[in-house]
C-alpha cells in the first residue's frame, strides 16, 4: 500500500466518519484525488463509502493499520 492511501486510513481511523473532501482538506491534496483514494480503499475493503462521500473504516482497515504500526 502506498504511504498517501496508508495516511488516508489513519486519518479516516482518527476521524471516524469523514467525507473525502474533508479528507482531501486534511491530507492537502485535491478533491477528486481524495475521492480516488477512497476508492480504492473502499475496492480493497479497507472502508466503506456510503452514498453521499463519507467514509469509515472497517475492521480490515483497522488490522492494517494495527500491523503496520507494530511492525516499524
Amino acid at each position: 500500500m502506498v504511504s498517501l492511501a496508508r495516511e488516508a486510513l489513519a486519518d479516516i481511523s482518527q476521524g471516524g466518519v469523514v467525507h473525502y473532501t474533508v479528507l482531501a482538506d486534511m491530507m492537502r491534496i485535491g478533491h477528486y484525488y481524495a475521492q480516488l483514494i477512497c476508492r480504492l480503499l473502499g475496492r480493497d475493503d479497507y472502508i466503506v463509502i456510503d452514498a453521499v462521500g463519507r467514509c469509515k473504516i472497517t475492521p480490515k482497515g483497522r488490522n492494517l493499520l494495527k500491523e503496520r504500526t507494530l511492525s516499524k
